[in-house]
Protein backbone atom coordinates (compact mmCIF):
# COMPACT_ATOMS: atom_id res chain seq x y z
CA UNK A 1 0.00 0.00 0.00
CA UNK A 2 1.42 3.86 -0.79
CA UNK A 3 0.37 6.61 1.54
CA UNK A 4 1.47 10.18 0.61
CA UNK A 5 0.22 12.73 2.45
CA UNK A 6 0.85 16.84 0.97
CA UNK A 7 0.23 19.89 2.44
CA UNK A 8 -2.58 21.91 0.58
CA UNK A 9 -2.06 25.65 -0.24
CA UNK A 10 -4.25 28.01 2.24
CA UNK A 11 -7.55 29.45 0.41
CA UNK A 12 -10.61 31.42 1.77
CA UNK A 13 -11.76 28.66 4.20
CA UNK A 14 -14.38 31.09 5.67
CA UNK A 15 -17.34 30.01 4.12
CA UNK A 16 -16.87 26.33 4.96
CA UNK A 17 -18.84 27.60 8.18
CA UNK A 18 -21.48 26.53 6.60
CA UNK A 19 -20.97 23.17 6.79
CA UNK A 20 -19.45 23.17 10.29
CA UNK A 21 -16.06 24.06 11.91
CA UNK A 22 -13.01 23.52 9.76
CA UNK A 23 -11.56 20.87 12.32
CA UNK A 24 -14.28 18.83 12.29
CA UNK A 25 -14.62 18.54 7.79
CA UNK A 26 -13.29 15.67 6.52
CA UNK A 27 -13.47 15.96 2.34
CA UNK A 28 -13.10 12.51 0.78
CA UNK A 29 -13.90 10.68 -2.27
CA UNK A 30 -12.58 6.81 -3.61
CA UNK A 31 -11.71 5.73 -6.53
CA UNK A 32 -13.01 2.10 -7.05
CA UNK A 33 -13.00 -0.67 -10.14
CA UNK A 34 -17.04 -1.05 -10.36
CA UNK A 35 -20.23 0.27 -8.16
CA UNK A 36 -20.82 -2.48 -5.96
CA UNK A 37 -19.00 -3.66 -3.16
CA UNK A 38 -18.40 -7.06 -3.38
CA UNK A 39 -18.24 -7.33 -6.89
CA UNK A 40 -15.49 -4.50 -7.19
CA UNK A 41 -12.66 -2.90 -4.67
CA UNK A 42 -11.31 0.25 -3.63
CA UNK A 43 -8.18 0.78 -4.60
CA UNK A 44 -7.57 4.59 -3.62
CA UNK A 45 -8.62 6.44 -0.70
CA UNK A 46 -8.29 10.49 -0.27
CA UNK A 47 -8.85 12.34 2.57
CA UNK A 48 -8.40 16.59 2.83
CA UNK A 49 -8.35 17.77 6.74
CA UNK A 50 -7.50 21.03 8.92
CA UNK A 51 -4.30 19.33 10.96
CA UNK A 52 -2.06 21.68 13.17
CA UNK A 53 -3.11 24.87 11.54
CA UNK A 54 -2.71 23.75 7.98
CA UNK A 55 -5.02 21.61 5.01
CA UNK A 56 -3.53 18.58 4.32
CA UNK A 57 -4.23 15.70 1.65
CA UNK A 58 -3.59 12.12 2.33
CA UNK A 59 -4.44 9.60 -0.19
CA UNK A 60 -4.32 5.57 0.57
CA UNK A 61 -3.10 3.58 -2.82
CA UNK A 62 -3.70 -0.21 -3.16
CA UNK A 63 -1.02 -1.21 -5.23
CA UNK A 64 -2.12 -5.15 -4.67
CA UNK A 65 -5.56 -6.81 -3.84
CA UNK A 66 -4.69 -7.71 -0.44
CA UNK A 67 -3.60 -3.72 0.13
CA UNK A 68 -7.96 -3.41 0.47
CA UNK A 69 -8.52 -3.93 3.81
CA UNK A 70 -4.93 -2.15 5.08
CA UNK A 71 -6.02 0.95 3.19
CA UNK A 72 -9.51 0.88 5.00
CA UNK A 73 -8.15 0.55 8.32
CA UNK A 74 -5.64 3.89 7.40
CA UNK A 75 -8.48 5.87 6.36
CA UNK A 76 -11.49 5.01 9.15
CA UNK A 77 -8.49 5.51 11.60
CA UNK A 78 -8.08 8.67 10.74
CA UNK A 79 -12.12 9.39 11.08
CA UNK A 80 -11.25 7.61 15.00
CA UNK A 81 -8.40 9.68 15.82
CA UNK A 82 -10.89 13.02 14.44
CA UNK A 83 -13.57 11.73 17.02
CA UNK A 84 -11.00 10.69 20.07
CA UNK A 85 -9.27 14.34 19.20
CA UNK A 86 -12.54 16.90 19.41
CA UNK A 87 -14.73 14.31 21.18
CA UNK A 88 -16.87 15.41 19.15
CA UNK A 89 -18.11 13.22 15.48
CA UNK A 90 -16.14 14.63 12.84
CA UNK A 91 -18.36 15.27 9.52
CA UNK A 92 -17.21 13.43 6.36
CA UNK A 93 -17.87 15.81 3.39
CA UNK A 94 -18.39 14.62 -0.38
CA UNK A 95 -19.87 14.84 -3.61
CA UNK A 96 -22.19 12.29 -3.74
CA UNK A 97 -20.82 10.32 -0.92
CA UNK A 98 -24.29 9.61 0.24
CA UNK A 99 -25.13 7.89 -2.63
CA UNK A 100 -22.26 6.10 -3.35
CA UNK A 101 -19.08 6.13 -1.51
CA UNK A 102 -19.99 5.46 2.14
CA UNK A 103 -22.38 2.87 1.31
CA UNK A 104 -19.60 1.08 -1.29
CA UNK A 105 -17.19 1.68 1.56
CA UNK A 106 -19.76 0.33 4.47
CA UNK A 107 -20.29 -3.08 2.14
CA UNK A 108 -16.35 -3.80 2.30
CA UNK A 109 -15.48 -3.13 6.10
CA UNK A 110 -18.65 -5.68 6.18
CA UNK A 111 -17.03 -8.20 4.32
CA UNK A 112 -14.15 -7.89 6.25
CA UNK A 113 -15.85 -8.21 9.62
CA UNK A 114 -14.45 -5.01 10.86
CA UNK A 115 -16.67 -2.53 12.52
CA UNK A 116 -18.16 0.56 10.49
CA UNK A 117 -16.54 3.42 12.11
CA UNK A 118 -18.04 5.57 9.60
CA UNK A 119 -21.57 5.69 11.10
CA UNK A 120 -20.07 7.33 13.82
CA UNK A 121 -19.35 10.53 11.76
CA UNK A 122 -21.48 12.87 10.46
CA UNK A 123 -22.22 13.03 6.37
CA UNK A 124 -22.74 16.15 4.75
CA UNK A 125 -23.32 15.57 1.09
CA UNK A 126 -22.75 18.57 -0.95
CA UNK A 127 -24.29 17.13 -4.08
CA UNK A 128 -27.58 17.11 -1.81
CA UNK A 129 -27.37 20.23 -0.95
CA UNK A 130 -27.18 21.93 -4.11
CA UNK A 131 -28.53 19.53 -6.78
CA UNK A 132 -31.71 21.53 -6.91
CA UNK A 133 -29.96 24.13 -7.95
CA UNK A 134 -29.38 23.24 -11.75
CA UNK A 135 -32.22 25.54 -13.11
CA UNK A 136 -30.94 28.64 -11.23
CA UNK A 137 -27.13 28.15 -12.17
CA UNK A 138 -28.48 27.25 -15.58
CA UNK A 139 -26.36 23.73 -15.53
CA UNK A 140 -26.86 20.85 -17.77
CA UNK A 141 -26.45 18.37 -14.65
CA UNK A 142 -24.64 18.57 -11.23
CA UNK A 143 -21.93 16.19 -12.34
CA UNK A 144 -18.99 17.06 -10.20
CA UNK A 145 -17.15 18.11 -12.87
CA UNK A 146 -20.09 20.47 -14.38
CA UNK A 147 -20.00 22.69 -11.05
CA UNK A 148 -16.40 22.82 -11.13
CA UNK A 149 -16.80 24.35 -14.86
CA UNK A 150 -19.28 27.06 -13.55
CA UNK A 151 -17.22 28.06 -10.96
CA UNK A 152 -14.11 28.15 -13.38
CA UNK A 153 -12.04 25.53 -11.95
CA UNK A 154 -9.63 24.07 -14.30
CA UNK A 155 -8.33 20.87 -13.49
CA UNK A 156 -4.66 19.44 -14.89
CA UNK A 157 -7.05 15.58 -14.78
CA UNK A 158 -9.03 14.62 -18.00
CA UNK A 159 -10.19 11.17 -17.16
CA UNK A 160 -13.63 10.10 -15.32
CA UNK A 161 -13.60 7.61 -12.48
CA UNK A 162 -14.97 5.32 -14.99
CA UNK A 163 -12.11 5.86 -17.46
CA UNK A 164 -9.73 5.30 -14.27
CA UNK A 165 -10.67 1.60 -13.88
CA UNK A 166 -8.84 0.26 -17.11
CA UNK A 167 -5.58 2.93 -16.26
CA UNK A 168 -5.45 0.92 -12.55
CA UNK A 169 -5.96 -2.42 -14.24
CA UNK A 170 -3.26 -1.51 -16.50
CA UNK A 171 -0.87 0.18 -13.50
CA UNK A 172 -1.48 -3.69 -11.61
CA UNK A 173 -0.34 -5.40 -14.68
CA UNK A 174 2.97 -2.77 -15.64
CA UNK A 175 3.59 -3.26 -11.47
CA UNK A 176 3.93 -7.47 -11.89
CA UNK A 177 5.78 -7.60 -14.94
CA UNK A 178 8.79 -5.83 -13.61
CA UNK A 179 12.01 -4.46 -15.53
CA UNK A 180 10.62 -1.72 -17.93
CA UNK A 181 7.22 -1.40 -16.69
CA UNK A 182 8.24 0.44 -14.02
CA UNK A 183 8.33 3.76 -15.68
CA UNK A 184 5.12 2.96 -17.08
CA UNK A 185 3.84 2.04 -14.02
CA UNK A 186 4.74 5.73 -12.42
CA UNK A 187 3.28 7.08 -15.36
CA UNK A 188 0.04 5.65 -14.56
CA UNK A 189 -0.11 5.94 -11.07
CA UNK A 190 0.47 9.98 -11.09
CA UNK A 191 -2.41 10.01 -12.95
CA UNK A 192 -4.25 7.93 -10.76
CA UNK A 193 -3.38 9.94 -7.77
CA UNK A 194 -3.67 12.89 -9.70
CA UNK A 195 -7.81 12.63 -10.37
CA UNK A 196 -8.44 11.88 -6.85
CA UNK A 197 -6.15 14.68 -5.54
CA UNK A 198 -7.66 16.95 -7.97
CA UNK A 199 -11.83 15.59 -7.20
CA UNK A 200 -10.73 16.02 -2.96
CA UNK A 201 -8.87 19.19 -3.14
CA UNK A 202 -11.64 21.33 -5.42
CA UNK A 203 -14.53 19.89 -2.98
CA UNK A 204 -14.12 23.14 -0.73
CA UNK A 205 -14.22 25.38 -4.08
CA UNK A 206 -17.29 23.53 -5.03
CA UNK A 207 -18.80 24.22 -1.87
CA UNK A 208 -19.30 27.71 -2.21
CA UNK A 209 -21.89 26.93 -4.41
CA UNK A 210 -23.49 25.95 -1.17
CA UNK A 211 -23.75 29.85 -0.27
CA UNK A 212 -26.64 29.65 -2.94
CA UNK A 213 -28.77 27.16 -0.50
CA UNK A 214 -28.14 30.03 2.26
CA UNK A 215 -29.67 32.44 0.60
CA UNK A 216 -32.96 30.46 -0.69
CA UNK A 217 -32.67 29.32 2.82
CA UNK A 218 -32.90 32.97 4.72
CA UNK A 219 -29.39 33.65 4.52
CA UNK A 220 -30.19 37.87 4.69
CA UNK A 221 -30.61 40.93 5.78
CA UNK A 222 -33.12 43.45 4.87
CA UNK A 223 -31.82 46.93 3.44
CA UNK A 224 -34.69 48.70 2.67
CA UNK A 225 -38.13 48.24 0.52
CA UNK A 226 -40.17 50.80 -1.50
CA UNK A 227 -42.67 50.57 -4.02
CA UNK A 228 -41.34 51.25 -7.88
CA UNK A 229 -42.79 50.87 -11.01
CA UNK A 230 -41.59 48.40 -13.74
CA UNK A 231 -42.56 47.72 -17.09
CA UNK A 232 -46.30 49.62 -16.48
CA UNK A 233 -46.62 48.02 -13.29
CA UNK A 234 -46.58 48.29 -9.35
CA UNK A 235 -44.03 46.34 -7.48
CA UNK A 236 -42.82 46.21 -4.27
CA UNK A 237 -39.12 45.91 -4.34
CA UNK A 238 -36.79 44.51 -1.49
CA UNK A 239 -33.21 45.08 -1.54
CA UNK A 240 -31.42 42.49 1.04
CA UNK A 241 -28.03 42.28 2.00
CA UNK A 242 -26.40 38.83 2.10
CA UNK A 243 -24.75 36.87 4.58
CA UNK A 244 -22.30 34.91 2.36
CA UNK A 245 -20.99 36.32 -1.38
CA UNK A 246 -22.41 34.07 -3.99
CA UNK A 247 -19.60 32.58 -6.84
CA UNK A 248 -21.96 34.59 -9.98
CA UNK A 249 -24.67 36.53 -9.78
CA UNK A 250 -28.10 35.29 -11.04
CA UNK A 251 -31.48 35.83 -12.16
CA UNK A 252 -34.62 33.91 -11.58
CA UNK A 253 -38.28 34.54 -11.91
CA UNK A 254 -41.19 32.92 -11.40
CA UNK A 255 -45.08 33.82 -11.26
CA UNK A 256 -45.06 37.58 -10.15
CA UNK A 257 -41.61 37.23 -8.18
CA UNK A 258 -38.38 38.17 -9.42
CA UNK A 259 -35.36 37.65 -7.98
CA UNK A 260 -32.03 38.43 -8.56
CA UNK A 261 -28.23 38.40 -6.67
CA UNK A 262 -25.03 39.71 -7.73
CA UNK A 263 -21.75 37.67 -7.41
CA UNK A 264 -19.90 40.17 -4.92
CA UNK A 265 -19.25 40.67 -1.58
CA UNK A 266 -21.95 42.92 0.22
CA UNK A 267 -24.06 43.38 -2.95
CA UNK A 268 -27.83 43.52 -2.42
CA UNK A 269 -30.33 40.51 -3.37
CA UNK A 270 -33.32 42.25 -5.14
CA UNK A 271 -36.70 40.56 -4.97
CA UNK A 272 -39.79 41.89 -6.83
CA UNK A 273 -43.04 41.21 -5.99
CA UNK A 274 -45.68 42.49 -8.70
CA UNK A 275 -49.06 44.09 -6.97
CA UNK A 276 -52.51 43.35 -7.84
CA UNK A 277 -55.19 46.41 -8.20
CA UNK A 278 -58.45 45.54 -8.37
CA UNK A 279 -61.28 43.17 -7.18
CA UNK A 280 -60.26 39.88 -4.87
CA UNK A 281 -62.12 37.34 -2.53
CA UNK A 282 -62.07 36.08 0.82
CA UNK A 283 -63.49 32.59 0.95
CA UNK A 284 -65.29 31.40 4.15
CA UNK A 285 -63.69 28.28 5.08
CA UNK A 286 -67.29 27.16 7.22
CA UNK A 287 -69.21 27.65 3.72
CA UNK A 288 -72.00 25.43 5.26
CA UNK A 289 -72.65 28.22 7.74
CA UNK A 290 -73.80 30.92 4.87
CA UNK A 291 -75.87 31.55 2.01
CA UNK A 292 -75.26 32.87 -1.05
CA UNK A 293 -76.90 36.11 -2.53
CA UNK A 294 -76.64 36.24 -6.01
CA UNK A 295 -77.78 39.87 -6.78
CA UNK A 296 -75.13 40.86 -4.10
CA UNK A 297 -72.84 38.31 -5.10
CA UNK A 298 -71.45 37.67 -1.65
CA UNK A 299 -71.99 35.07 0.91
CA UNK A 300 -73.42 35.72 4.35
CA UNK A 301 -73.77 33.93 7.73
CA UNK A 302 -77.29 32.16 8.55
CA UNK A 303 -77.41 34.19 11.33
CA UNK A 304 -78.40 37.03 9.78
CA UNK A 305 -79.30 35.86 6.26
CA UNK A 306 -82.23 34.25 7.73
CA UNK A 307 -83.52 37.65 7.43
CA UNK A 308 -83.23 37.73 4.00
CA UNK A 309 -85.94 36.65 1.19
CA UNK A 310 -85.70 33.05 0.74
CA UNK A 311 -85.93 33.57 -3.52
CA UNK A 312 -83.18 36.31 -2.96
CA UNK A 313 -80.71 33.58 -1.38
CA UNK A 314 -79.40 29.88 -1.53
CA UNK A 315 -77.19 27.83 0.00
CA UNK A 316 -73.57 28.81 -0.19
CA UNK A 317 -71.13 26.20 -1.93
CA UNK A 318 -67.47 26.13 -1.97
CA UNK A 319 -66.67 28.35 -4.51
CA UNK A 320 -69.64 30.93 -4.07
CA UNK A 321 -68.57 31.39 -0.66
CA UNK A 322 -67.12 34.87 -0.61
CA UNK A 323 -66.78 38.30 0.17
CA UNK A 324 -65.09 40.80 -2.26
CA UNK A 325 -62.60 43.12 -1.83
CA UNK A 326 -61.74 45.75 -4.31
CA UNK A 327 -57.73 47.25 -3.74
CA UNK A 328 -54.30 46.76 -4.18
CA UNK A 329 -53.10 43.49 -3.34
CA UNK A 330 -49.76 41.98 -2.63
CA UNK A 331 -49.21 38.38 -3.84
CA UNK A 332 -47.78 35.79 -1.36
CA UNK A 333 -46.63 31.99 -1.97
CA UNK A 334 -47.49 31.12 1.57
CA UNK A 335 -50.01 32.19 4.07
CA UNK A 336 -47.88 35.32 5.29
CA UNK A 337 -50.73 37.84 6.32
CA UNK A 338 -54.02 37.65 6.57
CA UNK A 339 -56.33 37.36 5.81
CA UNK A 340 -55.75 35.73 2.32
CA UNK A 341 -57.44 37.07 -0.97
CA UNK A 342 -58.02 34.60 -4.26
CA UNK A 343 -58.91 35.60 -7.72
CA UNK A 344 -61.11 31.90 -7.51
CA UNK A 345 -62.08 29.36 -5.26
CA UNK A 346 -58.87 26.52 -5.46
CA UNK A 347 -56.00 28.90 -6.38
CA UNK A 348 -53.30 28.24 -4.65
CA UNK A 349 -51.26 31.44 -4.22
CA UNK A 350 -53.14 34.16 -2.47
CA UNK A 351 -52.88 37.49 -1.74
CA UNK A 352 -52.73 40.07 1.12
CA UNK A 353 -54.30 43.16 1.16
CA UNK A 354 -51.40 45.89 0.82
CA UNK A 355 -50.55 48.65 3.07
CA UNK A 356 -47.78 50.69 2.69
CA UNK A 357 -47.60 50.93 6.52
CA UNK A 358 -46.00 47.38 5.84
CA UNK A 359 -42.99 49.66 4.29
CA UNK A 360 -41.86 50.27 8.13
CA UNK A 361 -42.28 46.97 9.37
CA UNK A 362 -38.77 45.16 8.40
CA UNK A 363 -39.94 42.43 10.67
CA UNK A 364 -42.89 40.97 8.60
CA UNK A 365 -40.64 41.97 5.18
CA UNK A 366 -37.72 39.97 5.97
CA UNK A 367 -40.38 36.90 6.71
CA UNK A 368 -42.24 37.52 3.28
CA UNK A 369 -39.13 37.98 1.49
CA UNK A 370 -38.19 34.41 3.22
CA UNK A 371 -41.02 33.27 2.41
CA UNK A 372 -40.37 33.71 -1.47
CA UNK A 373 -37.24 32.51 -1.39
CA UNK A 374 -38.37 29.21 0.63
CA UNK A 375 -41.50 28.86 -2.18
CA UNK A 376 -38.59 29.29 -5.42
CA UNK A 377 -36.65 26.28 -3.09
CA UNK A 378 -39.54 24.07 -2.76
CA UNK A 379 -40.81 24.20 -6.60
CA UNK A 380 -37.40 23.86 -8.03
CA UNK A 381 -36.81 21.11 -5.83
CA UNK A 382 -39.75 19.28 -6.58
CA UNK A 383 -38.99 19.97 -10.49
CA UNK A 384 -35.19 17.99 -10.39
Amino acid sequence: MIVRRYPIDAWDDSRLSYIGPKERLIFFDIETTGLKAGRAEVYLIGALCHEKGRWELIQWFSEELSDEERLLSGFCELVAAKKRELGKPPILVSYNGDGFDLPFLSGCLRAYGHFDVLKTALSFDIYKHIRWLRGILGLSDMKLKTVEGFLSIGREDKYSGGELISVYQDYRSLKTSGGDGAEGAEELLRILLLHNAEDISYLPRVAEVLSYEALFSGGFELSSADIVELSGSKVLDLRLRLELPLPKEFIYEEGPYAVSASGAEGELLNITAELYSGELKYFFADYKNYYYLPLEDRAIHKSVGEFVEKSSRQRAKRENCYQCMSGIFLPEPENVFAPVYHRSYGEKSGYALFSEELLSDKEELLRYAKSIMEHIKANLSAKR
